[in-house]
Formats: C-alpha cells, sequence, structure tokens
C-alpha cells in the first residue's frame, strides 16, 4: 500500500510543481501581454481565444478524458495488451476530428469575424489557429495515454514544450507587431499557439515510440478493441464539452454586443468584458493550479477503481480531494476579499480590476469544485448528467445575457456569473453526492475554513498595519497563508494523521519501490 501512495503522492508532487510554475509563468505573461495591448486587445484576444477554444474542443472530442480511462481500467486488470490497440484507435479518431476542425475554422474565418465578432481583425488569428488542430488533438490523445499509465511527467514535459514555444516566439517579436496594430499582436500570439502546438504533437509522439515495451498480459482476455469502443465513452464527453464551449463562446460573443447595446462604446464594451474575462477571472482561477495535480490524477484512479466495483474506495478519494479542494478555494476567497485592492494595484495597477475581483470572489469555492466534480461524474460513467447540466446551465447564461445585460450593463454582467455558476455547480455536485453516497461534512470542510482564513486574513492586515509595513503584497500573501494552516490546526480542519498519511509513504526505501504500479489504495 506505501508502495502505491508514493506514486501517487510523488507524480502529485511533480505535477504540482509544474503546474505550479506553468501557472505563475502563465499568470506573469498574461499581465504582460496585457500591459502591452491593454484592455480592449485583451477583449478581443480573449474573444478569438474562445473562437479557439470551441475548434479545440472539436478537435479533441473527449479523446483525453477517454483515453485516461480506458489505460487506467486495462491496466488495473493486468490487460497490458490492449493499451497500445487502444491508443492507435484514439490518434485515428482524434486525426479525424482534428482535419474535420481545421477545415471548419479556416474556412469560415472571415464568416466568424465578420458576423460573430464583429470585428474583422480576427480573421488572420482564425485563420493561423486552424491550422494546429490536428496536432492539438494527437497532442490531447498521448497527454491521456501518459495519465492513464500514471507517467505524468512526459506529458508535463510536453506542455513545457508547448508553452514556452508560445511564449519565446510572442517575446522576441511583440515589440515589431504592437506598432502595427491590435490585429497583427493578435496574430503572432495565434502563431507562437500554433507553433507550440505543433512541436508538443511531435514531442509526445517521440516520447510515445520510446515507451518500453508492456509486460506480459497477467489475465488472458479479449484484446479486441474498436474505434467504436472510444466513440462510445468519447461521444458523450465530446458533446458536453461542445455543447459547453460553443454556448461559452457564445456568450463570449454576446456580452460586447449586450454591452453596446446598454449604451457603452465599441472600444468599452471590448474593454469591460476583456478586464473581467481577460484579466480578472484569470487571477481568481489562479490557486486553483494547487489542484490541479490531484485533480488530473484522481481520474485513472476513480475510473480504475469503480471498474473494480471498490465503492469505499472511490468515496475515500473524493472525500479527500473535495476536503482539499474546499481548504484552498475558501483561502482564496478570503484572499481576494480582503486583500482586492492591494491585488488590483499590485498586479494590474488599477483599483477597479481590484473592486472586480472582491465582489466575484464569493464564487472560488463553487467554481474550483465544479472541476472536481465533472472530471469525477466522468470518471464514474456519469457523463451524460454532465452533458445535461452543462446544456441547461449554458443555455441560462445566454438567455440572461440577451435580456439583463443590455438593461444593466457591467451589473448585469457580473449577474450572469453568479447564477450560472450557483446552478451548474449545486447539480452537478448534488448528483455526485447522490451517485456516491458521499456525506458532505459542512462543518469540517466549509464552516471551520471560513473562520480560520476570516481571523488569519484580518490577523494579517492588522499586523502589517502595526508594524507599518506597505505594498509588500506576497509577504502578506506568505504570512496571511501561514497564519490559516495554524488555524486549520488549531480547529482540527488538518490533522495530524492528514501528513502522517504522507510521511508515512517514504519510510521504507524509495529507490526499492515499484514505480510502474497503478493502483493507489490496492489493501484499503
Amino acid at each position: 500500500m506505501k508502495v502505491k501512495r508514493k506514486k501517487l503522492i510523488l507524480n502529485a508532487l511533480l505535477l504540482t510543481i509544474s503546474t505550479m510554475t506553468f501557472g505563475v509563468v502563465n499568470m506573469i505573461f498574461r499581465v504582460y501581454i496585457s500591459n502591452q495591448i491593454g484592455p480592449e486587445g485583451m477583449g478581443l484576444f480573449q474573444l478569438i481565444m474562445s473562437i479557439n477554444i470551441v475548434a479545440s474542443t472539436l478537435a479533441i472530442s473527449g479523446i483525453r478524458v477517454t483515453i485516461t480511462r480506458l489505460v487506467a481500467e486495462e491496466l488495473g486488470k493486468g490487460n497490458y495488451g490492449k493499451i497500445k490497440k487502444i491508443v492507435r484507435k484514439g490518434i485515428i479518431y482524434t486525426l479525424f476530428f482534428g482535419t474535420i476542425s481545421f477545415l471548419l475554422l479556416y474556412n469560415n474565418a472571415e464568416f466568424i469575424s465578420n458576423v460573430w465578432i464583429k470585428d474583422s481583425r480576427a480573421i488572420i488569428s482564425l485563420k493561423i489557429l486552424a491550422c494546429s488542430m490536428p496536432f492539438v488533438g494527437v497532442c490531447s490523445c498521448f497527454a491521456g495515454y501518459f495519465y492513464g499509465i500514471r507517467k505524468v511527467m512526459k506529458s508535463v514535459s510536453a506542455d513545457v514544450v508547448e508553452i514556452f514555444t508560445m511564449m519565446l516566439i510572442i517575446y522576441l517579436f511583440i515589440s515589431t507587431f504592437i506598432p502595427m496594430g491590435i490585429d497583427y499582436t493578435c496574430s503572432l500570439v495565434s502563431v507562437g499557439t500554433a507553433v507550440g502546438s505543433m512541436l508538443s504533437a511531435v514531442y509526445s509522439y517521440i516520447l510515445y515510440i520510446f515507451e518500453k515495451k508492456s509486460p506480459s498480459p497477467k489475465v488472458k482476455s479479449n484484446n479486441k478493441f474498436s474505434i467504436f469502443d472510444i466513440g462510445f465513452i468519447a461521444i458523450p464527453i465530446a458533446c458536453s464539452s461542445y455543447v459547453q464551449t460553443s454556448l461559452r463562446t457564445a456568450e463570449d460573443i454576446l456580452i460586447p454586443n449586450a454591452l453596446r447595446l446598454y449604451g457603452s462604446t465599441t472600444s468599452s464594451s471590448l474593454s469591460i468584458f476583456g478586464m473581467i474575462k481577460g484579466m480578472v477571472m484569470p487571477i481568481l482561477n489562479f490557486p486553483s493550479i494547487f489542484l490541479a495535480s490531484f485533480s488530473t490524477l484522481i481520474i485513472p484512479e476513480i475510473a480504475e477503481s469503480n471498474a473494480l466495483n471498490k465503492k469505499n474506495m472511490v468515496n475515500y478519494i473524493i472525500s479527500k480531494v473535495f476536503k482539499f479542494t474546499l481548504l484552498i478555494a475558501l483561502f482564496a476567497t478570503g484572499l481576494f476579499m480582503i486583500f482586492s485592492k492591494e491585488l488590483g494595484l499590485a498586479i494590474y495597477n488599477s483599483e477597479e480590476v481590484g473592486y472586480i475581483m472582491r465582489i466575484l470572489a464569493p464564487l472560488i469555492p463553487l467554481m474550483y469544485l465544479d472541476r472536481i466534480v465533472d472530471g469525477s461524474l466522468n470518471a464514474l460513467n456519469q457523463q451524460l448528467y454532465t452533458l445535461k447540466y452543462n446544456i441547461l446551465d449554458m443555455s441560462l447564461r445566454v438567455i440572461i445575457i440577451l435580456y439583463i445585460i443590455p438593461k444593466k450593463g457591467i451589473d448585469g454582467f457580473i449577474f450572469v456569473l453568479f447564477v450560472s455558476t450557483i446552478f451548474n455547480s449545486s447539480l452537478s455536485i448534488n448528483r455526485l453526492l447522490k451517485v456516491t453516497k458521499l456525506e458532505f461534512e459542512l462543518i469540517d470542510w466549509f464552516i471551520k475554513p471560513i473562520i480560520c482564513v476570516v481571523i488569519s486574513s484580518y490577523l494579517t492586515k492588522f499586523s502589517f498595519l502595526i508594524f507599518n509595513i506597505h505594498n509588500l503584497i506576497l509577504l502578506q500573501v506568505f504570512v496571511n497563508l501561514s497564519f490559516y494552516i495554524i488555524f486549520l490546526f488549531i480547529f482540527r480542519c488538518l490533522k495530524v494523521k492528514d501528513i502522517r498519511w504522507f510521511t508515512d509513504a517514504f519510510k521504507n526505501d524509495i529507490k526499492k519501490a515499484d514505480w510502474d504500479s497503478v493502483n493507489l489504495y490496492k489493501k484499503l
């Protein structure tokens, strides 16, 4: 059991460190771009990326989660011979959808820009991004394979290639493109994104072909596998993603138009949209990078445990993830509510951004939980419910945008975010609790952490006022986090056994561990 736990914890540590690094670098780079092109440029950039997400969703069509789940299930059964067949069929599947995505986006770039976005400056960027669609799908397929076999660092290294290729291209040439206008600057970002995806796909394939051969099967089983087996799982997940991303993109397109109906100019409507979607929301989501490792790793663990009918194991994993998700989310909520002004000035030199942060911060716990819950439901073969909830949610968002924002402006925009987040997350959480029979521990997971974050945040703020320390927001965050952790132990939200579970995994000789083992809590 300790060897299994070592595998999970080591992967989680490596993935957490890498994800945190990516998150920090990405946030800094996003701030850098926003300072270069301003809120209006960020608004146009966000609209282009919204279309790119729709095209990427079609190219991927649910393949990453599907491959992760199928590989994890066959690995748990000891049916190694089937895994390579799954990957080969997955590549065929994703190349088919990637090619369709490329053709649709490239041939309709003018229509999308002029009719949907209502800004011809997006045409070149969309055509450039279209060329990367087959590569985006292939990257996702290999990522699913590496997560399924628990070799997460191979997928992470592919992400490194993609992200730093994009950043290098943009950094080297942005000063040349800025004087040419926002459209050319956005085109440069699109070139960086496309080239990064292409190189990442090639790199992932090289890692895959050099992957060591699978051991002999533990059991004899039917190794027949067709592309329809992938489609049976992937299509419902893909449909959910299609609906969600399409409606979200429709929402992104409708919001600036609705703001114009309220009376805003084209420039100011793009600025408002860019400030909230392109500047505030990425900052609010930034602390969730601490959850990214476990939220990614639990999908194959839950899928494997569920396939082996180990319901207690499934509940144990989900309860741990629920608990730590809320501990992090509630700290982030308190941080952005109490230190919003300081953070807005420190990051964007804008009190207005800080004000919006404070208003939207209460949504953070539901935002973070929703991601975890959707992944867990997919792993438990509940993807049709995820599809239904996403359709209802995004339809509701579009209706509110059409009728509320033209009357209320930015206040209506904020109202949309609150109604949608509460509605969607409530449905998903309720479904997961119903399927797993898991009991939500309101006091330990929610009430006590709120008390801890309120005490730690105000204690930090008053301490810095007493000692007359100003303009050191990073130090305040660190001190606040330290106080928060201390109070979590005092209120018994965190216990010694939580730490012991971690440290006990490494008491044996780490060099003797079976790093190719795959189960999480085999003896639970």
